[in-house]
């Protein structure tokens, strides 16, 4: 990992409503923010955090509110604090039709995505899409496969879990992240295994060739929807020729890794239908859960898309348009039951 180049001038925190605060910071010469929710039931008592990681083009609000269709609420039902960090972004400039435009570009560099060359050859076809290129990927060895940013977003969600565990006292890490936030979580559970609980990395397979593996257990589980041409959870190839790494080569991986000793088999129907594997009876007494939702695509389970593309009022310096309301019947309750009972 890059050294840290971390600057405080200042950090602020500034109440957003009753329960939200924000907090600004300059980390590594850049502007970088994330917000804080605290259960207004146990403000007092609740000892374990969730950090949320939006994903490609996302915003830390749109996660909270349209990607997962509120997960304050579950903040509140499960008594965790959650905190929401906001993705490095710029503004892609563009001539369409004698005007220029500006195009959001948000992400998190997960170790893989600003990457090109791997032990197997490229992280892309020659005939990919071409993605803008982050201004921070410029002098680096990036290449043209590059999609995320290139500075130390590692740092900067250590960073993060560092001024929390400050101000609370907490005993259980947890992060999750959906697509290119999955990614991240995924690469944040192999550098930080001793410091966070358990990952869930929503359909954010990593670039195929570059997939860490953590030095000590970690519990982690994986969700992939089998029509997912974004990120396929089977087939190596996406749908813009980028090359991701099998679900089932990530499970494989860490399961021997961690000398996983017992498999259990189920098919949960109760909503969508999804197949569970478990794998337990592994080193340090973690556990490893894929989740394969065999009736939807690239999209947070209990919702029907790829959402978060959206900003609150609380992001008002951000261009993109406001989030919907929206409401999550089951698929946070689904993820998170599992993530706490390891």
């Amino acid at each position: 990992m890059k050294k840290i180049l971390l600057i405080l001038i200042s950090i602020h925190i500034s109440a957003i409503h009753a329960d939200m605060e924000r907090v600004d910071m300059l980390f590594d010469k850049e502007e970088r923010h994330y917000f804080v929710y605290i259960p207004k039931e146990h403000s007092n008592q609740t000892d374990k955090i969730v950090i949320g990681l939006h994903g490609y083009t996302g915003s830390a609000t749109g996660f909270e509110m349209e990607t997962t269709g509120g997960f304050n609420n579950s903040a509140e039902k499960y008594n965790f604090i959650a905190v929401y960090p906001q993705g490095s972004y710029f503004y892609e400039q563009k001539l369409e039709r004698g005007k220029i435009s500006s195009e959001y570009i948000s992400s998190w560099n997960d170790l893989t995505g600003s990457k090109t060359k791997t032990p197997f050859g490229e992280t892309c076809a020659e005939d990919a899409v071409v993605y803008p290129k982050y201004p921070n990927c410029i002098g680096t060895d990036a290449g043209r496969c590059a999609w995320t940013s290139c500075g130390d977003d590692m740092g900067f969600i250590k960073q993060i879990i560092d001024d929390v565990k400050k101000r609370f006292d907490l005993k259980k890490i947890y992060v999750v992240g959906m697509s290119n936030g999955g990614k991240m979580a995924h690469a944040l559970a192999c550098e930080f295994s001793k410091d966070i609980s358990g990952v869930i990395n929503v359909v954010g397979s990593p670039q195929n060739g570059l997939a860490c593996e953590p030095k000590t257990p970690i519990n982690y589980i994986i969700y992939a929807g089998a029509e997912d041409k974004v990120v396929p959870p089977f087939n190596v190839v996406s749908f813009d020729k980028y090359f991701y790494t099998p679900v089932s080569t990530l499970v494989n991986k860490w399961t021997t890794s961690f000398n996983c000793k017992k498999k259990e088999f189920l098919t949960n129907i109760e909503f969508d239908n999804i197949k569970e594997q478990i794998y337990s009876d592994c080193d340090d007494g973690v556990r490893i859960v894929s989740l394969l939702n065999t009736e939807q695509g690239h999209s947070w389970p209990g919702t029907e898309e790829y959402m978060g593309f959206c900003r609150t009022k609380y992001q008002t310096e951000i261009d993109l348009e406001p989030c919907s309301n929206t409401t999550n019947e089951w698929g946070n309750d689904f993820l998170l039951q599992r993530l706490f009972a390891q």
